[in-house]
């Protein structure tokens, strides 16, 4: 019978796992960084979640670990209540952590008999000293990955805190020596900081321990070799060796996801896609959620055809500079906005600013939308559905509820909602769905309310953004540069009083 566990990650087990391993991969660090990938958060390391696995195994005394296969077919986050199920066999282990009924990590350990030594790191220390490694990930290409491709070096876990985690996981009990572990958190190194380096994504291990050293008192060597770049799902396949003190220990294979760079909206793309105009010339826009993916279009398709635009962005500065630099040659200009447009007191700020600086808002739109993961309707999801609706929401009523009154008559209000949403919705988007058919509501009632203005609802097919930006998500997305100036052309067009029209066509002209 499977043992059903709860488990849950902390910020503090990620960063020590970090300065354990010496993996300091930004994508499991660093918010800013983690918020421009399809995760929108910074991911939990595989390998810590393989470590916990080990930590909730029986103790197996007498035994050690020869075989260890894992695989990670979703991301893990921190402070989110995960499923364990655990299958002991004696010799044979396999953990599973489950988001729901969604696995996310698969752990498959074989042992041997052997009594894995404890508390042995680095015995002589002093005569050991620190081998350099690097303080910030790899940034590689295509060009780096030709098959063939060999890396060696020395690797040792960072001593203090490899104690720590160790201790915490009570690993020698379960069978994972002090040198075993220190391999897993070598390939995660290897993974995070040299190949593929900062865009990697851990996606499996196969690692067989021929003999298990009982002392790390000396530094791993490895080899790291290239078998093989599939250029279909950007996947990376190495062969790696482990040996300490010129004797093999451990080999197997390590794959990685390489992640393609986020996709930036361009001027120029734009101008390919929109005549140069100057319709809007005088006008002045409020567009959220205007530092990245769709919003970031907008708000250059706007600036472009003569408008002012004041781009609201809450936390991306750079990229909302880089947008504000970005029309610098247009006949408009963005003007940047930082805020959160679901805090109430922000909107009634900007309309203040508003109102002082222009006296009226011709153009808003609701843009901005928080990051889709995957979410089922079962009792370990639902909170964080619910949650997810009220701030989508949030996103769309509170600047409509604040601004519409600035909007004069002939005004527009672009709302923007996803033809996935209405016509063919994922079995594990229920919370978008939710948020989206709830947006589209507020909008038709809002329109009734205000027919002075003229209302906007689009509804784009798959976008290439970040949200997006896999190799399966990348296959068949639309530009955002060709869904911002559909939405401009629309705009230019007729608005019936009292209803909001609907924009669905992307087609190419």
């Amino acid at each position: 019978m499977a043992e059903k566990l709860i488990l849950n990650f902390s910020t503090g087990d990620v960063e020590l796992f970090s300065q354990a391993s010496r993996d300091r991969n930004p994508l499991h660090l660093s918010a800013d960084y983690a918020r421009k990938t399809p995760y929108a958060q910074p991911v939990v390391f595989g390998i810590l979640g393989a470590l916990f696995c080990f930590g909730y195994l029986p103790d197996r005394p007498g035994y050690q670990l020869c075989k260890l296969k894992l695989e990670f077919p979703g991301p893990l986050f921190a402070n989110i209540d995960y499923g364990l199920e655990i299958s002991d066999q004696g010799e044979k282990a396999i953990a599973k952590i489950y988001d729901g009924r969604r696995l996310l990590l698969k752990l498959v350990a074989q042992f041997r008999p052997g009594s894995p030594v404890a508390n042995s790191l680095l015995a002589n220390s002093a005569s050991n000293p620190e081998v350099p490694f690097r303080s910030a990930a790899a940034q590689s290409d295509s060009a780096d990955w030709a098959a063939g491709k060999r890396l060696s070096g020395s690797y040792s876990p960072a001593h203090k805190a490899f104690q720590t985690l160790m201790a915490r996981m009570n690993a020698a009990k379960k069978g994972l020596g002090e040198v075993q572990a220190a391999a897993l958190l070598g390939c995660s190194y290897l993974i995070g900081m040299e190949l593929p380096g900062q865009q990697a994504l851990f996606s499996k291990l196969s690692l067989d321990f021929s003999a298990c050293p009982q002392k790390l008192d000396s530094p791993l060597e490895y080899e790291l070799e290239i078998a093989d770049f599939d250029l279909r799902f950007n996947l990376l396949r190495l062969n790696v060796g482990f040996t300490q003190a010129a004797a093999p220990f451990a080999s197997g294979e390590l794959r990685a996801f390489v992640r393609s760079d986020s996709p930036v909206s361009t001027v120029a793309a734009i101008a390919q896609r929109l005549p140069t105009s100057s319709q809007l010339a005088g006008k002045v826009a409020l567009v959220t959620g205007a530092s990245r993916g769709l919003g970031s279009a907008i708000a250059q398709a706007l600036a472009f055809q003569g408008c002012t635009v004041l781009a609201n962005f809450h936390r991306s500065q750079p990229e909302a500079e880089a947008l504000a630099q970005s029309v610098a040659n247009t006949a408009g200009q963005i003007i940047l906005m930082q805020g959160d447009a679901s805090d109430l007191a922000w909107c009634q700020s900007a309309r203040a600013k508003i109102e002082q600086t222009w006296g009226r808002l011709d153009i808003l739109v609701c843009n901005a939308c928080p990051a889709i993961l995957p979410l089922w309707l079962e009792p370990s999801a639902i909170e964080r559905v619910n949650d997810y609706v009220s701030r989508s929401l949030a996103l769309m009523s509170v600047p409509m509820s604040g601004l519409l009154g600035l909007v004069p008559s002939g005004g527009r209000t672009v709302v923007l909602s996803s033809v996935v949403a209405v016509d063919s919705p994922p079995s594990d988007w229920p919370h978008y769905v939710s948020a989206k058919c709830a947006i589209e509501g507020l909008t038709r009632v809002a329109a009734v309310e205000y027919p002075q203005v003229g209302f906007l609802m689009v509804r784009p097919p798959k976008l290439l953004t970040d949200q997006m930006n896999t190799p399966l998500g990348r296959e068949g997305a639309l530009s955002t540069e060709l869904v911002s100036a559909k939405i401009v052309e629309r705009l230019a067009q007729p608005l019936e009083a009292g209803r909001a029209a609907i924009l669905s066509d992307f087609a190419p002209s």
